[in-house]
């Protein structure tokens, strides 16, 4: 029986990469097929909302493996879509998940009513009374509460609301 050949392999590969595509095993929310096939992809930072972790135009991988077996969790750099705009893509610190209580009280952040230890952020004050105080509100059941490291220069969750789990990407590998 002779093998088979390079042209009926490569078909069987092709067919088999549309099967996964249109399958998107990592059930991610986007039509990249570098996500959906491979579970990685390169996103580039627009804006200074996660300075000084994640410059202004830093390019880095985004990995959707992270989350196939574990949700987000506080701490995780994660990128999503906007969820005013879907088109839209940002990429944000997980603050608060699923249920737990945040709360921000002269610039500390609280969640379930213990202050969240954020070594990450640059050091100085906040500059706007929207970053340093925001009332308790629950995280709903498949949402996230996400801020930028650069607090004074982010538009986050609170402006906009929630991320819905539906609504990530992946991780951000660094």
């Amino acid at each position: 029986m002779k093998p088979p050949s390079a042209v009926v392999v490569l078909m069987a590969i092709g067919i088999l990469e549309v099967a996964a595509y249109f399958g998107n095993p990592f059930g991610v929310p986007s039509y990249d097929p570098r996500l959906r096939l491979w579970g990685v992809t390169l996103f580039r930072n627009a804006s200074r909302s996660m300075e000084p972790t994640i410059a202004e135009g830093n390019v880095f991988l985004v990995s959707a493996w992270s989350y196939l077996r574990r949700a987000p969790g506080t701490g995780d750099i994660v990128v999503f879509r906007y969820p005013p705009d879907p088109d839209v893509e940002y990429v944000k610190r997980v603050i608060a998940c699923c249920g737990a209580w945040v709360e921000m009280r002269d610039g500390a952040v609280l969640v379930n009513n213990k202050v969240l230890a954020e070594p990450y952020l640059a050091s100085g004050r906040v500059v706007n009374e929207k970053a340093e105080t925001m009332a308790p509100l629950r995280v709903p059941e498949n949402g996230y509460f996400v801020l930028g490291d650069n607090r004074a220069n982010s538009s986050d969750s609170r402006y906009w609301g929630f991320v819905p789990r539906r609504n990530i990407l992946g991780r951000v590998l660094r």
